[in-house]
């Protein structure tokens, strides 16, 4: 009982009770209403509504709460002595709220008792369920001769001997899956497992996973196709019967589908289908599609066994994705796109450690933009951030493919390029400052000129840390402002460190 009158919920309808009772005070007053009507007008609501969301024992505290507001107006009523009617319409109310309270109580008792019944009918089922595969199990007897023999179970009294699955068995191998699932936060250890249990689960020879791309319309392998299945089952998005899967979000068997007539032509167009395709779906959203071949036994569980496995490695495919766009998003700079300034560092470090372990070279080029406030204050900051955006995509367009691009802060962009010497840093610092000269930016019809200046260093000349590199090219971007803008600076190996312009 403790728990629950410190519980937020009851504080909450407790707060609101206290608050409501001067307001129907007030409103009995200016109304000229009779006693009692205001306060179940008001808290009547409150009340149904406690007495649904909350504990017996709160619900009950907030119906006395209410009770007492009810009577609380005949204390504080400044039109007291006009209203004709004093006790008997505030004992009504009263009645009322306490006559809600226990109808709703009692709703929700018998609700209990209905939902009591149905657990316990379910737990009997289960146990009915589970003593029927411990009768029907082949049991080894022996004969007359000393020879054992199994004694054959008639499939018509026992449908589950028929079916031959151990419903026991098979709750715990989904337990499993969605725990081995779920642990698998990245696709290139979720895929494999998906693959692995449904193998095992569905006794196949053939499964694979195939993720939908909605943009484009396509389905692309989840894992890298390998020479041994290059002979194997392709789905193709716009005909046939991945097709069909695709549009309705339904399993088809091939057995089923060379019975119903509605998939036999479809069937037709696709004669290679294999076993069974299933739509890797979470609500209206379709993940895949996941395909099954080379079924060794079949049964009439396949199916429902297939649909319940697509639904929960749709969900751990589902939740893969987010975890890596929530991943993406952290790690990056929300309006250019590019890497923000603590992924940067790491990144930058990681390449330092490889460049020093294979006595590579290493760059670093470091850019700001020339006047950026003058953007902001001439055109507002809408400007001020196209102009950003602008800048950054041609950062990924004229850097090279592999180099590490980030918005180190504001209006400063800074590049690694791994495998790159100083002078072919330089060279291509010169082609990111010719761009934007060359480039105007057209906002909202004006066109915007825009420079940077850069400045360019190299590892080991002769900066050896994260922070020294980073240090070292900030210098000469401040050299290159210095000497008017719009200007590349930095320091050849063997200059020593004499800025070159």
């Amino acid at each position: 009982m403790r728990n629950y009158y410190t519980a937020i919920q009851f504080w909450s309808y407790s707060l609101l009770v206290v608050c409501l009772c001067p307001l129907a005070v007030f409103l009995g007053s200016y109304m000229g209403w009779p006693l009692g009507i205001a306060p179940l007008l008001l808290l009547a609501p409150i009340t149904v509504l406690a007495a649904i969301s909350s504990p017996r024992v709160c619900s009950w505290t907030i119906t006395a709460l209410a009770v007492g507001a009810c009577f609380a107006e005949i204390f504080f009523r400044s039109d007291i002595s006009e209203v004709k009617t004093t006790y008997p319409l505030s004992i009504m109310s009263a009645a009322v709220l306490i006559g809600l309270t226990l109808l709703i109580d009692a709703y929700i008792g018998k609700l209990r008792q209905k939902l009591a019944q149905i657990y316990n009918q379910n737990d009997e089922l289960v146990r009915q369920l589970y003593q029927s595969q411990r009768e029907t199990a082949p049991a080894q007897t022996t004969s007359e001769t000393g020879t054992k023999e199994i004694p054959q179970v008639d499939s018509k009294e026992n449908p589950a001997a028929e079916i031959g699955v151990n419903y026991p068995l098979l709750l715990l191998t989904l337990q499993d899956i969605g725990r081995r699932i779920s642990t698998n936060q990245s696709n290139e250890s979720l895929i494999p497992t998906v693959i692995s249990t449904a193998k095992a689960s569905l006794q196949c020879g053939y499964c694979q996973v195939y993720l939908w791309d909605g943009k484009a319309g396509a389905l692309k392998n989840a894992l890298p196709v390998r020479n041994r299945d290059k002979h194997e089952y392709r789905p193709v998005p716009n005909s046939g019967v991945a097709a069909w899967v695709i549009e309705n979000r339904q399993i088809v068997m091939r057995n089923d589908a060379e019975k119903d007539y509605r998939l036999k032509r479809i069937l037709e167009e696709d004669p290679h289908m294999p076993d069974a395709i299933a739509p890797l779906t979470v609500g209206s959203d379709l993940i895949g599609l996941l395909i099954i071949d080379k079924v060794d036994i079949e049964s009439p569980t396949i199916g429902r066994l297939i649909y319940i496995l697509s639904n929960i490695y749709a969900l751990g495919i589902k939740n893969s994705q987010l975890f890596k766009r929530i991943e993406e998003m952290a790690s990056r700079d929300g309006l250019t796109g590019l890497f923000n300034h603590a992924t940067f560092q790491d990144k930058l470090q990681e390449l330092i450690k490889s460049a020093e372990a294979q006595s590579t070279t290493l760059s670093v080029i470091m850019s700001d933009i020339d006047h950026f406030k003058a953007f902001n204050d001439t055109y507002g900051h809408q400007a001020g951030d196209f102009v950003l955006k602008e800048v950054a995509r041609i950062w990924k367009t004229v850097m090279p493919d592999n180099a590490i691009v980030a918005r180190y802060g504001g209006e400063e962009f800074i590049g690694v390029l791994a495998d790159h010497e100083y002078s072919q840093a330089v060279q291509i610092a010169e082609d990111l400052r010719e761009t934007m000269e060359n480039c105007p930016i057209l906002f909202e019809g004006q066109q915007l000129q825009v420079t940077a200046s850069f400045g360019v260093t190299e590892l080991r000349h002769p900066a050896t840390t994260t922070n020294e590199l980073v240090k070292v090219a900030d210098e000469y971007l401040y050299k290159a402002k210095e000497a008017g803008r719009n200007k590349v600076a930095g320091s050849a190996p063997n200059s020593a460190r004499k800025p070159s312009t």
